[in-house]
């Protein structure tokens, strides 16, 4: 009798305490379970909106098909995109953006995105991504392109693989760079952070130089910029 009226009153200054009777073991659980909630990340939902620029990350795609960050247009699977708008009036010459998944940290480089346009940056080495385990996304650089040309300056028409560059300027040209990247014209979207360059030299007002560039068709590429040197 004496003992039950000892159990009786433990139980009674635990619940007045707020002591609980769980077994140690079951406390250990929670505990590791309530900290495991706390340290987890909620996963990034797309858009994002960058604040140092105007800028956006339209969305994170799991990319399937040819990989042109290494100009070798070699088939992968499963590979981490990124679809990046530019909102502005200018060419984006080089930006840099960066994705954490976990402990991995994924890069997406950026080159030539002409105003108002977007592209499909793919990780720059081909890695794969798990969009509900990506938990950030940062801007690291955004450079704007210094000089932009007209074509009053310099013309080009593309047919086929065939590219044609006129010098319509007063002088001749002694070097000219033309960049082009790759397009998707029935998504109307740029695929692949790179840009394809070809280099012309000595080239006499009014001439016409057809060149037949690397990974160029007139159906699926276009040229986002050409500079004087």
């Amino acid at each position: 009798m004496h003992r039950k009226r000892v159990i009786a009153l433990a139980l009674v200054s635990c619940a007045l305490c707020g002591c609980s009777m769980r077994p140690a073991t079951e406390s250990h659980a929670f505990v590791r379970d309530v900290a495991t909630k706390v340290s987890q990340k909620e996963p990034m939902r797309f858009p994002v909106a960058f604040e140092n620029s105007t800028l956006v990350a339209e969305k994170f795609v799991c990319y399937e098909g040819a990989f042109w960050e290494d100009g070798s247009g070699r088939y992968v699977e499963n590979t981490a995109g990124l679809m990046i708008y530019n909102p502005t009036d200018r060419l984006i010459e080089f930006a840099a953006f960066a994705l954490e998944e976990n402990e991995k940290t994924l890069y997406f480089f950026l080159h030539h995105l002409p105003p108002q346009s977007r592209c499909l940056v793919l990780e720059k080495n081909g890695e794969s991504g798990d969009p509900e385990q990506i938990t950030n996304c940062r801007e690291l650089t955004v450079r704007y392109a210094h000089q932009e040309l007209s074509r009053e300056q310099i013309d080009y028409v593309g047919l086929g693989p065939i590219m044609t560059i006129v010098n319509r300027d007063s002088r001749e040209l002694s070097h000219v760079v033309v960049r082009y990247k790759r397009y998707v014209r029935g998504e109307d979207y740029y695929l692949g952070g790179t840009v394809f360059t070809v280099h012309l030299f000595d080239l006499r007002t009014e001439e016409r130089r057809r060149v037949q560039p690397e990974h160029y068709e007139t159906s699926d590429a276009q040229i986002v910029g050409i500079e004087i040197k």
